[in-house]
């Protein structure tokens, strides 16, 4: 049966529907886009009954084969082993104090290991371990981390789509390894790649060297964190992705190579199918490395053949070929960039083509880059930069005719004329710098980076549909109609908070500290109690990592953003410990704050005196809590209990918030203590509370039995960090709440804890069970 051309492109798109459908937990929504899209295949196409039947059995297919995948996905340790033989797959990165890569026991499992160097001469010893070592490793097994917040990254889940089930910790290093045995081709080019990341590292610039890994080998790890953070932001990060363009320059050459040595062409073209493999393994094997070097194979086997097809139907191909490997790669945001972008720069080409003047066209391309990415840019990270479109007119050129070519010129040079580097180098690194502080100075103006805030499902449905349909639109030449309807999308997409008829409070899992959020329904006040934070101790030169975990822009931001949050109206600020307040730096230029309350006293230490001046700077109002005054908004009202003095023990002097949300009583009480439980009895001798945020983590020296059966509280929630070193929450604290019959929720067994209400009441529910 002779395929119609344009087929393959439908035929991916039922693929992909197939296996969201097999892992969807309800099936409800990926059905009902393959619904709407049988549907369109049916009104659009002129003869649709063989297309639906195909796209159908593609569909059934994937489904099928996901399933099986799943069923199929299990790990064959116990979690018990302690000793584990086990061959070094990559190569072993060392960062401060932590060392970790990824090994394959004897069980044939791979497995991430991570082991806290104690000494520093232990790094000579990691150095000189190889890929493809057998070594004989000791120290436990754990469980990956899945997501404790809402909207975060999902950890554990994201090392199961790579079937990889446990971390491996190991108490100490082996005495002695010994050379793998039979070492195949994909473990000699893995070690090939390790060998020329380290030469790269060793001889070059920090700057150019990062670029250059990442641009040959696909290994992002050595670029500089706030450069990379603000390419990310400013959506050039594609440019940091090896994708068609690097392909088609090293297939050029090759091609160009080859013919110069005498080859045919038939020839060089079948050695060039043999070889694409192999540099998608060099090339760190990422989805749009795959993409690309399929699509070019794809291309090269037409050739050879002599068959032509349109470019939708290569990319539809290759998009099958790569789920065929491995379905979860459609999980993987650079399969849903790389395809999606791809996709729709093929389905415009005719109006890229149209455009005769080339910083138009570089426009073009970048303006439907921009779209067709859109709806994963937000789902992924909530947020689109107005300046991406008119910066990438700058970047794409200079990294499509500067960076790139110049990085395969160094590396070869480095290779065969080592002593070219000197003079090389610098000519490459001036302008690449230049262009990095121009991308982070962009990156930090506040107004240019608009965060929408995560779609929901439903949402996302519609923004995907209404992206298809703008191109689908503008190729019929009505593209004032297609605008508005994305713009309007968008627009619904900004506003929705204020339409939104359901509050919520989100006692964050923030680790050993407070961060609690407070959105009212229809967006009518958002605030945010404390952000929590981890004191820097000082350490060791060798210890220090590139870039140390910071809860407040790795959990506390992120969170923020995804719920839409552009303003805070309150940052409370229940009192100036680090754990409270430390996070609160990273709220400034990205969360406009037009409020700060502070308790008494508030001020006293640097860091305290910190957050006023650039509080201050920043325009917002610095309010000081005193007792009986507050707020109301429609059913919701604010009331501060404490403190009436500044107190010489921080913890003493919290804020103690009393709330009615959702019907419900609440007293967030910070750190508040003994002295300060004893002094809210005296002022409010007849209080009581239906949900009791427990003071100072779960400590011993809060919530004590006077507070806890005056207050009679129905549910207490603990926030505090998982096997933290005061041993919050303590036991005694515990037994108090049960003979109180109160509910207990705790982030540190149950992530965050969730309150969703509107004004007749509302239901808690946690991130995990």
């Amino acid at each position: 049966m002779k395929i119609r051309t344009g087929y393959f492109a439908y035929l991916a798109i039922a693929s992909c529907l197939g296996i969201a459908v097999s892992r969807s937990d309800t099936h409800w929504g990926p059905l009902s886009l393959l619904i709407v899209f049988f549907l369109w295949i049916y009104l659009q196409d002129k003869n649709p009954l063989r297309l639906l039947l195909l796209t159908l059995l593609f569909s059934a297919g994937f489904y099928g084969y996901m399933n099986m995948i799943e069923s199929q996905n299990v790990s064959v340790h116990t979690g018990s082993e302690t000793r584990i033989s086990g061959t070094i797959t990559t190569s072993i990165h060392i960062d401060g104090n932590k060392a970790s890569f990824e090994m394959k026991s004897n069980k044939k499992e791979s497995m991430v290991v991570e082991y806290y160097l104690q000494e520093q001469q232990e790094i000579t010893l990691l150095e000189s371990l190889e890929i493809g070592e057998l070594c004989n490793w000791q120290g436990a097994l754990k469980i990956p981390q899945p997501a404790t917040n809402p909207h975060a990254f999902d950890y554990k889940n994201y090392l199961y789509e790579q079937k990889k089930y446990w971390i491996f910790s190991l108490d100490r290093l082996p005495e002695s390894c010994a050379p793998g045995e039979n070492i195949s081709i994909f473990k000699g080019l893995q070690k090939y790649r390790d060998k020329g990341i380290k030469t790269i590292d060793e001889h070059m610039d920090p700057v150019v060297a990062s670029f250059i890994i990442s641009l040959i080998f696909g290994e992002r790890r050595y670029l500089d964190h706030m450069v990379l953070e603000a390419y990310q932001k400013l959506g050039l990060i594609h440019l940091l992705a090896i994708s068609g363009l690097h392909v088609g320059i090293i297939t050029a050459a090759a091609f160009y190579t080859g013919i110069r040595l005498g080859l045919t062409r038939q020839s060089v073209n079948i050695l060039l199918i043999l070889l694409l493999p192999l540099y998608v393994v060099l090339a760190g094997g990422a989805p749009s490395v795959m993409r690309a070097a399929t699509m070019t194979g794809v291309a090269l086997v037409l050739l050879l053949f002599k068959k032509k097809i349109l470019s939708i139907d290569t990319i539809g191909l290759a998009c099958i070929f790569v789920l065929l490997l491995n379905p979860y790669y459609m999980y993987h945001i650079g399969f849903q960039l790389s395809f999606s972008v791809s996709m729709a720069l093929i389905l415009t080409s005719r109006k890229i083509s149209t455009v005769n003047n080339g910083l138009l066209q570089i426009f073009y391309v970048s303006f439907i880059a921009q779209v067709a990415s859109l709806p994963l840019l937000l789902f992924h990270f909530y947020q689109f930069s107005i300046w991406s479109p008119f910066l990438n007119i700058i970047y794409v050129p200079f990294f499509s005719l500067f960076v790139l070519p110049g990085a395969f010129l160094l590396f070869f040079a480095m290779i065969f004329y080592p002593g070219l580097l000197p003079l090389l180098v610098p000519f490459f690194s001036f302008p690449l710098q230049l262009l990095n502080s121009l991308a982070v100075w962009f990156a930090s103006i506040p107004f240019g980076t608009l965060v929408f805030g995560k779609p929901f499902i439903g949402m996302m449905g519609l923004l995907v549909s209404f992206t298809a349909l703008f191109f689908y639109l503008w190729e019929k030449k009505r593209l004032s109609a297609a605008s508005a309807m994305l713009v309007g999308c968008l627009c619904f997409q900004w506003y929705i908070p204020y339409t939104n008829p359901y509050g919520k409070v989100v006692v964050v899992d923030i680790g050993q500290g407070d961060a609690i959020f407070i959105r009212l329904p229809f967006n009518k006040g958002t605030y945010l109690i404390d952000t929590g934070g981890a004191f820097p101790f000082p350490k060791e030169a060798w210890k220090e990592r590139k870039r140390e975990y910071n809860s407040g822009i790795d959990v506390l931001l992120p969170f923020l953003k995804a719920e839409g949050v552009r303003k805070l109206d309150k940052l409370i600020l229940s009192h100036g410990d680090y754990d409270h307040i430390g996070n609160v730096a990273s709220l400034w230029g990205h969360v406009k704050v037009s409020e700060v309350v502070v308790p008494l006293g508030f001020g006293g230490s640097e860091l305290e005196e910190e957050i006023l001046l650039e509080a201050d700077y920043r325009g917002a109002k610095i309010q000081t809590a005193v007792p009986n005054i507050g707020w109301d908004v429609d059913t919701a009202s604010f009331l501060y209990l404490h403190p009436a003095k500044a107190y010489e023990n921080k913890n003493e002097g919290s804020i103690a918030l009393y709330a009615i949300l959702g019907d419900r009583s609440w007293l967030f009480t910070g750190d508040m203590e003994g002295e300060g439980e004893r002094e809210v009895l005296l002022r409010y001798p007849n209080i009581t509370v239906d949900v009791l945020k427990a003071g100072h983590h779960g400590s011993k020296t809060s919530t004590g039995q006077a507070f806890v059966e005056r207050l009679q509280p129905d549910i207490a929630i603990i926030s505090a960090g998982r096997n933290n070193r005061f041993g919050h929450p303590h036991q005694e604290v515990l037994d108090r709440l049960e003979r109180s019959e109160a509910m207990v929720y705790r982030t540190d067994r149950q992530g965050a804890i969730i309150f969703e209400f509107t004004h007749r009441g509302g239901t808690f529910s946690t991130v995990l069970p």
